[in-house]
């Protein structure tokens, strides 16, 4: 059970490095590359500072609150939101009654506003997540 755990939280970190790339051409992995956009730098610390203190449900609706569309910007900080959220413990979530599935559904949801949802599921084909 562990490991399946543990895998879900790899390839969701998978996803949003791949999205990262291939849209922003930057690696998260790599730590000159792990820059948050300016214009919402304030904001991501914000929600970031919320998760860590079991805020999880209520961040999570401030950032679905902001979503613009075409605004690049925010999107990648939706991503690094459930990047965030995704390196969280199962026990974590758990004490602030928030899911694993919450975040594989969460994330899909931003992909799906912003237009990439194909970029996605043609990564992802084959994951029962």
């Amino acid at each position: 059970m562990l490991e399946d755990k543990d895998y879900v939280m790899r390839i969701v970190h998978e996803w949003i490095r791949m999205l990262i790339r291939v849209i922003f051409n930057r690696d998260i992995d790599k730590e000159e590359d792990k820059v948050i956009p300016l214009e919402v730098a304030e904001k991501f610390r914000k929600l970031t500072a919320m998760i860590d203190d079991g805020e999880i449900n209520e961040a999570e609706n401030q950032l679905l609150d902001g979503l613009e569309e075409g605004n690049r910007a925010y999107f990648e900080m939706a991503l690094l939101f459930y990047e965030k959220l995704g390196a969280k413990t199962d026990e974590f979530l758990e004490a602030h009654d928030y899911s694993r599935q919450e975040v594989v559904d969460g994330l899909k949801y931003v992909v799906n506003y912003y237009g990439y949802g194909s970029v996605l599921d043609a990564f992802t084909e084959g994951d029962d997540l």
